[in-house]
């Protein structure tokens, strides 16, 4: 049985139009169903972060569609299955109760890191970041300062879950041109949820 040229040209141009759909059909679902951890990088290699893409996140919001789920690794392999695994990305936090508590990273997407992509808040404009994505319930029940790291670590309550966020402080230079923190200057956000 002999195949024509333009039987075999359709077979492949049918193989190859598939593959593409089914790359975008799992593109479309890391992006709608993981927007809340999915870091928007300008370069993966180089691990520059969009501000922009968060900074738009942050505006959108719908607060009640946020799932608080801990970041997932995920990879994506050559037939375009995804496959994914909870994330290493573990904080390991001393409390004022005296317990050992694991918390794990959520809202990556909403992440400011403040050595890859520093941003520029004050203290309260940080702070209404942070309200617009923690549910509505949550209610503050201790602050520590780590001078080491000159980072604040906010630990909330609330119906979903217990929280810890970090905010970064940022540096100025003094009268004498020495570098020193300002406390009032926010140049990193990140989240965290508490693992039971």
């Amino acid at each position: 049985m002999k195949i024509s040229k333009i039987a075999i040209m359709a077979i492949c141009l049918v193989s190859i139009l598939n593959m593409g759909c089914s790359n975008k059909e799992n593109d479309d679902k890391l992006s709608i169903k993981n927007i809340e951890n999915d870091i928007p990088y300008i370069d993966m290699y180089s691990g520059e972060i969009d501000n922009n893409i968060i900074n738009e996140r942050y505006e959108n919001v719908k607060k009640e569609e946020l799932s608080y789920d801990i970041a997932y690794d995920y990879e994506v392999e050559d037939d375009g299955k995804i496959n994914t695994g909870e994330s290493d990305r573990i904080t390991e936090v001393y409390l004022a109760t005296g317990y050992d508590t694991n918390y794990r990273s959520i809202l990556e997407g909403f992440t400011y890191y403040s050595e890859q992509n520093p941003v520029n808040l004050t203290y309260d404009e940080a702070i209404e970041l942070v309200k617009k994505v923690l549910p509505d319930d949550i209610k503050q029940v201790d602050l520590r300062v780590d001078e080491e790291l000159n980072k604040e670590y906010i630990y909330y309550e609330s119906s979903k879950g217990n929280f810890m966020v970090g905010l970064c402080y940022g540096y100025e230079f003094n009268d004498e041109n020495v570098e020193v923190v300002n406390k009032t200057k926010i140049v990193g956000i990140d989240y965290s949820k508490e693992k039971k």
